[in-house]
């Protein structure tokens, strides 16, 4: 894509390649109450966790990239979301992380962790992450059987009239 998008934050034009809908944290931790946050959360911009109040239990989350296939454009506009995956995906993510051959682990099990703009019930949609490399975001790809306008999206594709809506609502990271 080579298409320039004014962004509705800033007022400023960008390169819509340059541009993802994204989400800072999962709306998890939102949920915490600000004061308790810096002893109850752990985040970095890929991963962090979340411990209950009583310590006893610990929620993983990982940043990836959910890819929607744009039609007539060689690459997708991808939105850039939180999952929720178990503790033992997120240690073995921690593992493999600067491994060179991560993209050769099996895909594991993750549900959506953020409401998406412009779209309701997205929190816990399944589907599966896949690590692609050292310097690249994890894909999250949701599973065939989900019925969401998302899922439909990842699967079918849209339209750059349809990228330029979300974009719309999103400032750039």
């Amino acid at each position: 894509m080579t298409s320039r998008f004014r962004c509705a934050t800033c007022g400023e034009e960008h390169d819509i390649n340059d541009l993802e809908p994204s989400y800072n944290r999962p709306d998890a931790y939102f949920d915490v109450p600000s004061e308790e946050r810096e002893h109850r959360t752990s985040f970095g911009s890929s991963s962090g966790r979340i411990r209950d109040a009583e310590d006893v239990e610990r929620r993983h989350f990982l940043r990836v990239l959910v890819p929607i296939p744009v039609r007539g454009e060689e690459q997708p506009c991808s939105w850039g979301v939180w999952v929720e995956v178990s503790g033992w995906a997120w240690n073995r993510t921690k593992e493999l992380w600067d491994a060179p051959d991560q993209h050769e682990e099996p895909a594991f099990p993750g549900v959506l962790a953020n409401t998406l703009k412009g779209y309701e019930g997205t929190i816990g949609l399944s589907g599966m992450v896949q690590l692609t490399g050292p310097e690249t975001v994890p894909d999250f790809i949701l599973d065939p059987d989900v019925d969401h306008a998302i899922a439909r999206e990842q699967r079918e594709g849209v339209y750059l009239e349809r990228v330029y809506e979300w974009l719309g609502g999103h400032h750039p990271a």
